[in-house]
């Protein structure tokens, strides 16, 4: 039986969008080349079989990402993905192509701009894909996400949202009032395979921000880890700017970084309610699960 439920690895941290929910990441803009994804993959053997290629980054940038793909088939890897749906006209045959590609979570709250013709040609793209995979490829799961509706209906941004809901009761040809049944971590099912969602939206949880609580446990290294561009491993996907670095799965197995001492001091508070990191501390984003 596998240890975690996912592992995220994040082949690029490079976008092509700077969204204002986003972490404005300090770490050089990088890519995972193939050969050290290959190696990364062959030291996740037995740790999970599922893969989520995100932790901050746009997927659809990177330059070799048809052979990733490849790769993480030939490993037995079955890949989730999240894109802001700004290139699925450019990059749309590779992913139906892909034997290993079990998901895309295309973030629909990446669309900031009060823009009719903008967001005419962005739910273009994306919904010209949908109806692809529906053709072609109807056993990939797309989760369409937007932020939540009800607390954000008199911003801009709930506007905007009003405006991609409507586009998509007219594709889908989903009933009036459809949306109203939405509620924050619950999916509504649009077509066979394909989801909407609602996400609350969260503060990532850096070192600068205030305490939030020095009791709680968290799903980190229980059901996931994250890998960063360089191959450094954290404990949660959340840790965006590395501030656990627990080793580098290019300079150890993944063995000895998950029974290091900063691992194991982090799961035995976790069994205490305890939360040792401040990265930990700072972190609103684990209250979901309590």
């Amino acid at each position: 039986m596998e240890i975690f439920k996912k592992i995220y690895i994040e082949v690029t941290n490079t976008c092509n969008l700077s969204c204002s929910f986003c972490h404005l990441s300090k770490r050089p803009k990088a890519f995972m080349g193939s050969a050290n994804f290959a190696d990364v993959l062959k030291k996740l053997h037995g740790y999970t079989r599922y893969i989520y290629l995100h932790v901050l980054g746009e997927i659809l940038l990177h330059p070799e990402l048809k052979l990733l793909l490849a790769i993480s088939h030939q490993h037995g890897m079955q890949v989730n993905i999240s894109s802001n749906g700004t290139l699925f006209k450019e990059k749309g045959e590779l992913l139906l192509e892909a034997k290993a590609l079990r998901q895309i979570n295309i973030s629909l709250h990446s669309f900031e701009r009060a823009n009719t013709a903008a967001l005419d040609e962005y739910m273009s793209g994306i919904l010209t894909f949908i109806a692809r995979v529906q053709e072609e490829k109807s056993s990939l799961l797309i989760n369409l996400r937007l932020w939540n509706i009800q607390e954000v209906c008199s911003s801009l941004v709930g506007k905007l949202d009003s405006e991609i809901l409507r586009r998509m009761q007219e594709f889908f040809k989903l009933p009036d009032g459809f949306a109203s049944g939405l509620a924050p971590g619950r999916s509504f099912t649009v077509a066979p395979g394909i989801f909407l969602g609602q996400e609350q939206q969260f503060n990532w949880p850096h070192h600068a921000s205030d305490i939030v609580s020095r009791k709680g446990t968290c799903r980190g290294l229980r059901d996931h880890i994250a890998i960063l561009v360089d191959g450094t491993v954290v404990p949660c996907c959340l840790d965006a700017e590395a501030d656990i670095p627990l080793g580098n799965i290019h300079q150890q197995s993944l063995g000895q970084i998950l029974d290091g001492p900063r691992a194991s001091r982090m799961r035995d508070g976790f069994n205490q309610q305890k939360l040792v990191e401040s990265l930990c501390q700072r972190c609103n984003f684990r209250s979901r699960f309590q």
